[in-house]
């Protein structure tokens, strides 16, 4: 439940309209990763959840780093054909509907776990991150575990006798 509740927190984000200033977006975005961070905390058995966890750290330190939105420049937008997106913005504004920050690559902190890598596709995640990498690599081998037989150990040790046959 607390996964689909920062979940839900981050369609908030994206979505609804939080007003004209872009803070309470950043913060529910910030706050929404700290309760992602603290589920893989409480499901650390899980390996699949700690790859996930590392993924989101990787994604979350951009974030932070740049006032808590996930940056993106405006080169990189041009890759993918999204300049649309940034029509009538300037560096530091929060890109509607995304999770996204316009910035100028020199000001980005972190870059390189930025949403900097390109896949151009039609349909989805036509920008993305190294976290986001990580953390789809993470979902597979969650659902790997949770749906795929378990192979049983063989207990390989002498047999125990019963009582009954000596």
């Amino acid at each position: 439940m607390l996964a689909l509740f920062a979940l839900g927190m981050q369609a908030v984000a994206i979505f609804a309209p939080l007003g004209f200033d872009d803070t309470p977006k950043r913060l529910l975005f910030e706050l929404s990763y700290l309760l992602l961070i603290l589920f893989v905390i409480l499901n650390l058995p899980r390996p699949g959840l700690v790859i996930i966890g590392i993924g989101l750290l990787l994604n979350f330190l951009p974030i932070v780093a740049n006032g808590g939105l996930m940056p993106v420049t405006a080169t990189n937008l041009a890759r993918v054909d999204l300049l649309h997106r940034i029509e009538g913005r300037t560096e530091g504004d929060a890109i509607p509907y995304t999770k996204n920050v316009l910035k100028a690559k020199d000001d980005i902190h972190f870059y390189e776990l930025s949403d900097r890598l390109v896949w151009d596709n039609p349909v989805f995640f036509r920008l993305f991150s190294i976290g986001d990498i990580v953390i789809a690599g993470g979902l597979v081998v969650t659902l790997g575990d949770l749906f795929l037989p378990r192979v049983q150990r063989m207990n390989r040790g002498p047999a125990k006798r019963s009582r009954a046959n000596p």
